[in-house]
């Protein structure tokens, strides 16, 4: 298949690896049957990428050694859909004019697609593990007619006209690891082999996923988070603000969503405003003044204060 997306780095910053016995230190994940491994280093980020290009499925663990916080741009050469695992650190992807499109979290795995064009993920400092398949569209529209959620993405990929759209990210269980596992630990030669391992255990994965779908599409928390990811830079939203859109009394909003997410809605939206507000001051130079105004607050102090405290958090 058609190669989804291509690292933008400097060629002098490419060195070859022809077998995993040459990876660097602190790889943890050799992919054994990978048929191409692009290993990147500078003075603030490595980053080494096996890749597998064998259709319906174009397979890529992505390892990260971020010395400092980076962007890592990359250019999508074909609209695709993927199923994406996050199988250690966090990484926010946002558009070629640097807007937030999703933080991924450790431990967790969503469906997404993208459309051509040019898109960076910003690493924090640490190690940073991503697991992605590109699948082709026709592939799972042949194998899941039955599968409603799955029928559903594969439609808004289809006929829907946005640039990208991102899935219900869900939380990666012993199930989950264990299929991921019996792919990446995948070590014998013969090509057919491979292929029918990687049909079966993906095939696992997508009726897995369209089966949390189902379960979350009536729960309370994914609804209210949902919500404040499309609506977070708005200067209404507010815990009182939720509880009338959701018809909810505040304790019972609070308490929902802290089990679920592990951290308070006021945190949550907060935590995207931060986010927001610093790729913006820093990527385009929008100073303090302006930029409460852009992702949902009404007076300076009030942000200033709400800044400092994510900053020292971090």
């Amino acid at each position: 298949m058609k190669i989804p997306y291509f690292l933008k780095f400097e060629d002098e910053h490419l060195i070859s690896l022809h077998q995993y016995s040459q990876l660097p230190d602190w790889c943890k994940y050799p992919l054994h049957f990978a048929l191409e491994r692009r290993y990147f280093k500078q003075p603030q980020i490595e980053l080494l990428s096996q890749q597998l290009n064998q259709e319906p499925f174009f397979i890529d663990l992505v390892q990260i050694n971020a010395k400092e916080p980076a962007y890592i741009p990359f250019d999508i050469n074909d609209r695709q859909l993927y199923l994406y695992f996050m199988l250690k650190g966090s990484l926010l992807y946002t558009t070629g004019d640097y807007r937030p499109i999703i933080r991924t979290q450790p431990n967790t795995f969503l469906m997404s697609y993208y459309d051509i064009g040019h898109y960076f993920a910003y690493a924090q400092q640490g190690i940073h593990i991503a697991f992605v398949v590109s699948i082709l569209p026709e592939w799972i529209e042949g194998m899941y007619q039955e599968y409603d959620n799955l029928k559903d993405i594969l439609h808004r990929f289809k006929n829907e006209n946005k640039t990208y759209d991102t899935m219900y990210q869900c939380r990666m269980d012993r199930k989950i690891h264990r299929w991921l596992y019996k792919i990446y630990s995948y070590s014998q030669a013969n090509i057919g082999a491979i292929d029918g391992n990687l049909r079966k255990y993906i095939s696992y994965l997508l009726e897995h996923y369209d089966q949390v779908i189902r379960e979350q599409n009536g729960d309370l928390a994914y609804k209210v988070k949902a919500y404040i990811e499309e609506h977070y830079c708005d200067a209404e939203l507010s815990v009182k603000f939720l509880t009338d859109y959701f018809f909810l009394t505040e304790r019972t909003l609070l308490n929902v969503f802290k089990r679920q997410y592990n951290m308070s809605v006021q945190e949550f939206y907060t935590e995207l405003r931060m986010g927001h507000a610093l790729l913006l001051m820093q990527q385009k130079g929008i100073g303090i003044k302006d930029v409460y105004m852009e992702v949902g607050y009404t007076d300076e102090r009030t942000f200033r204060s709400a800044l400092e405290r994510y900053l020292k958090r971090r």
